[in-house]
């Protein structure tokens, strides 16, 4: 008897401690607890931390695209000034119509015309920087006397109106007149995109207004790759290429506007580089100082064409 009451207490208390495994009652929830409460901290603190990153992120772009938008406001500023300084495209087809391709291949024809892409005859391109003065028309003379053309970069502010029959006669000769500068004050151009165009835009309605033709070649002070010009350089090429226009540095430079030149100095830094090139663009001054370039003019076009060289002006190279 003693035993079935032994055994049935046993029974029962086994019942209750299943009863509580069943409920979880048996072991102290503590570190189950815990755990959850940690993992909520951990999650908890991810999520701010992506916050956190999100907001970075968010204020990082902002910055760029303040800075792009500033970048595009500097360069449309610039872009919509002188709306009337463009060049009148001749194109018959809509460019927007024509291939990239076929786009590359016509613009490299109407530089290159396709007569001397075929030919490998030698031409040379005589350019004049810093015109109009007394010796522009002496330089005029000598040219007509060996039915040459030539290009003439003019310094604009030169252009007064004593001058315009000079420039008219230019014309009529069949010379081509491009601009170099306005005021060929490297300081005052180069100092922005926007004071580049300032004084082109002077050089150019003086010009127009002057020949009745749009100017539509023309040269930096300095040629392209000068140290005024380093900051700005690739801005300036591209806004001048959008309106439209054509810049033209030199292969052989006479050196006749650095220290003290002579004709036989002049001469000699003409035709010790003359052979390097088919198609060499030469540039020589016309201002008031170079006497000795028109000094020694008609021995380097004699010289020029004892070589087997013709002439041309640089819109047709």
């Amino acid at each position: 008897m003693g035993e079935k009451r032994i055994i049935l207490i046993l029974v029962i208390i086994l019942l209750l401690i299943m009863g509580k495994l069943f409920r979880g009652d048996i072991f102290e929830p503590t570190m189950q607890s815990d755990t959850i409460e940690d993992s909520a901290i951990e999650v908890e603190k991810t999520e701010q931390e992506i916050k956190q990153e999100t907001k970075q992120e968010t204020k990082q772009e902002e910055t760029v695209k303040k800075e792009d938008s500033a970048e595009i406001a500097h360069k449309e500023e610039y872009m919509e000034l002188y709306p009337d300084m463009y060049v009148k495209s001749s194109a018959k087809i809509p460019l927007a119509a024509i291939d990239t391709n076929v786009l590359n291949y016509r613009k490299y024809i109407f530089k290159y015309p396709m007569s001397d892409i075929q030919s490998d005859k030698k031409v040379a391109y005589l350019t004049f920087d810093d015109g109009p003065s007394e010796n522009t028309r002496k330089v005029l003379e000598i040219l007509k006397k060996y039915d040459i053309k030539a290009t003439f970069f003019m310094i604009a502010g030169s252009v007064t109106p004593d001058r315009y029959d000079l420039i008219k006669e230019m014309i009529d000769q069949g010379h081509v007149v491009g601009i170099h500068t306005y005021s060929h004050n490297y300081k005052k151009i180069y100092a922005s995109v926007k004071d580049y165009l300032d004084d082109f835009y002077l050089a150019y309605t003086r010009m127009y207004e002057v020949t009745g033709v749009q100017p539509i070649v023309f040269r930096f002070p300095g040629g392209s790759y000068n140290k005024y010009m380093k900051g700005i350089r690739k801005q300036v090429m591209a806004e001048m290429e959008r309106r439209g226009f054509t810049y033209y540095d030199w292969q052989v430079s006479a050196e006749d506007s650095i220290g003290k030149p002579t004709r036989a100095s002049i001469t000699r830094n003409v035709l010790k580089d003359l052979k390097r090139y088919r198609k060499p663009i030469i540039l020589l001054h016309d201002s008031s100082v170079n006497k000795a370039t028109v000094q020694s003019l008609e021995i380097i076009i004699q010289t020029i064409k004892e070589e087997g060289y013709t002439f041309d002006t640089v819109d047709k190279r």
